[in-house]
């Protein structure tokens, strides 16, 4: 009967290490192709010039290059960490030692505090943001055209910011389960 808890937590935690690689791609494609195209509000008056454009995305913000790093690294980790819970499944049996056991435990626990840091700079910036040019944009002077295409790239970053929530929260259930397999040891 342990043996097949022992398989079923193996099996668990390597979905759930693929779940959240994937939501951490998601997450890297949403925020690097989100971009806004912004055009000089106070254009040169010669006739014959050219608007200036300005295209703003994450490197912009540094926010947003933080929750980029984290998905790029998180990316990386889960990659690293896949072929060792593929292997814990089809052997059955912990690939690491009992010593060993909770330094893994550990390491997972620190990157999915990390993946937390960058929720909440992603999360915290947005809804600022967000803040700030309704309370900009609400008058009779601004663009709305141009709060609209704002709004909407803050919500490309919401769902991007979105994606690594999802995989912190998966990965504390990695965390719950490789606890709960070092205890019956």
């Amino acid at each position: 009967m342990a043996s097949s808890s022992s398989k079923a937590g193996s099996i668990a935690v390597l979905v759930l290490r693929v779940f959240v690689f994937l939501c951490l791609l998601v997450s890297l494609v949403v925020i690097a192709t989100d971009t806004v195209t912004v055009t000089d509000p106070d254009p040169d008056p010669d006739p014959y010039s050219e608007s200036e454009t300005t295209k703003l995305g994450f490197k912009d913000v540094i926010a947003y290059r933080y929750v980029f790093s984290v998905a790029v690294i998180g990316c990386f980790y889960t990659l690293l960490q896949l072929p060792f819970s593929a292997l814990n499944t089809i052997r059955g049996r912990k690939f690491l030692g009992r010593k060993t056991f909770p330094l893994y435990i550990f390491i997972d626990l620190v990157f999915s505090l990390l993946f937390a840091t960058g929720v909440g700079a992603g999360f915290g910036i947005t809804v600022d943001v967000k803040r700030q040019l309704d309370k900009a944009f609400r008058g009779e002077y601004g663009d709305r055209s141009l709060a609209n295409d704002i709004d909407k790239a803050l919500d490309l970053v919401h769902v991007s910011t979105g994606f690594v929530l999802v995989a912190t929260v998966c990965m504390a259930f990695i965390i719950l389960t490789s606890t709960f397999a070092l205890a019956k040891k």
